[in-house]
């Protein structure tokens, strides 16, 4: 489609306009806006082509020819546009942030210098958008983010990216979030990744067939000599051979996995972010493996509440509950457990990880502790900055963290081989 100096395929135009929510094009835009649909497909696609001189706009060609040229010669501009391929909302918040800052009527020096301050701030919204994407892909943001009563809620759409990229602007909070929540996920990949995964591996007898892994060592010597090699490729062909039999306990489906962050107001601030990271990567877990996940932020109440489903998003309310109030751990794991105990089917395992800066009344930690045992639940304490004795009524494992800009080889090793 012609737009001012350039022909803009439709397909682009039509991707540009639905990531920044505009109207459809059309051929009497305005020529601020034609030239934002020329600026999207050079970073969308890098690929431009240029109108026939006669069919270029006789009034605005001039004027979009100098803004392209001192483009074409930024080398700022040229890494933005790396980091925009083939990526429709980056580019589009880029255009956006460009057009924000620059000054195309200004002198050519002045215009270069403002094309230069815009790419270098798209270049920073852009870092920060595409870290916040990875650590938050299982939030929801804008209008799909409901309001955290445990709805299905959906993934992040055009205008969730746009609510999300302007929440990372305004809340530095949010940003360190999703750096961290990026860099736990990224250790809690590796660590599933390393799991060994047991299915059948009990002998209980033996058995005719022909599978080379559990052949007997008669079977297997018969394969070695070459005067008896060919009956014993004749019995594998047969099905003929002794060999193992193999069983094992029957798979169940894996039960919930709860979060239960203190939201005390000795949590407010770093404490608060490196739980809340922490509990986004264990929700990347529970997602790969299949399992319900629930939220719980207390203080001397559970005072948020949100369920997610495979396949479901955490509305981004759950990140943003304040931090303030006392404790009271054993109102959580009560319902930690009631959540775990009203889930449908029959559980192989379920979990409950508490993360805390201190304790509280242990007085019906042992019938807590009891009925999780009953359940089949293991109860998992990360104390910050806090003696595990004063945990230890409530979990079976407890694991301490002191650093809170990153996270300590055994808190990792324990909380991310949970379920494996």
């Amino acid at each position: 489609m012609k737009r001012i100096i350039w022909d803009v395929p439709k397909w682009s135009l039509y991707l540009h306009r639905s990531a920044r929510l505009l109207p459809r094009a059309q051929s009497d835009d305005a020529r601020d806006r034609k030239l934002e649909d020329e600026l999207f497909e050079k970073l969308f696609t890098g690929d431009v082509d240029l109108l026939p001189p006669e069919d270029r706009d006789p009034i605005d060609a001039g004027w979009a020819g100098r803004i392209h040229s001192a483009v074409s010669q930024l080398p700022v501009f040229e890494r933005l546009a790396q980091q925009c391929r083939g990526r429709v909302d980056e580019s589009a918040l880029a255009v956006e942030t460009i057009i924000d800052e620059l000054r195309s009527d200004a002198p050519v020096d002045e215009l270069r210098r403002s094309m230069r301050s815009a790419c270098g701030k798209a270049t920073t919204i852009i870092e920060e958008l595409q870290e916040a994407l990875e650590g938050l892909d299982h939030v929801a943001f804008g209008p799909a983010a409901g309001d955290g009563h445990g709805q299905h809620a959906a993934p992040i759409d055009h205008a969730g990216v746009r609510s999300l990229a302007g929440r990372l602007r305004e809340s530095s909070r949010l940003r360190e979030i999703a750096r961290l929540a990026g860099r736990f996920k990224r250790i809690a990949g590796t660590k599933r990744r390393s799991r060994v995964q047991h299915g059948a591996d009990e002998i209980v007898d033996v058995e005719i067939g022909a599978d080379l892994g559990r052949l007997l060592p008669l079977e297997l010597a018969l394969l070695v000599h070459p005067s008896t090699r060919l009956l014993a490729m004749r019995n594998l062909h047969e099905r003929n051979c002794l060999q193992y039999r193999l069983d094992g306990a029957e798979m169940l489906g894996k039960g919930p996995l709860v979060v239960a962050i203190d939201k005390s107001g000795s949590m407010e601030g770093e404490k608060d972010i490196w739980a809340s990271a922490v509990a986004l990567a264990l929700l990347d877990t529970a997602q790969a493996e299949k399992r319900s996940f629930a939220l719980l932020c207390f203080d001397a109440t559970v005072k948020h509440e949100t369920v997610v489903q495979p396949g479901g998003a955490l509305p981004e309310s759950a990140l943003f509950v304040e931090a303030d109030g006392g404790t009271d751990i054993d109102k959580v794991i009560h319902r930690g457990l009631d959540i775990i105990e009203e889930a449908p089917g029959r559980l192989r395992q379920a979990d409950i990880v508490l993360i805390t800066d201190g304790g509280s009344s242990s007085e019906n930690a042992a019938t807590l502790r009891e009925r999780a045992a009953r359940l089949g639940v293991t109860v998992f304490g990360v104390g910050i900055d806090v003696d595990p004795d004063r945990l230890r009524p409530w979990c079976d494992v407890v694991i301490g963290e002191h650093d809170m800009s990153r996270m300590e080889t055994g808190v990792a090793d324990t909380l991310f081989q949970i379920g494996g």
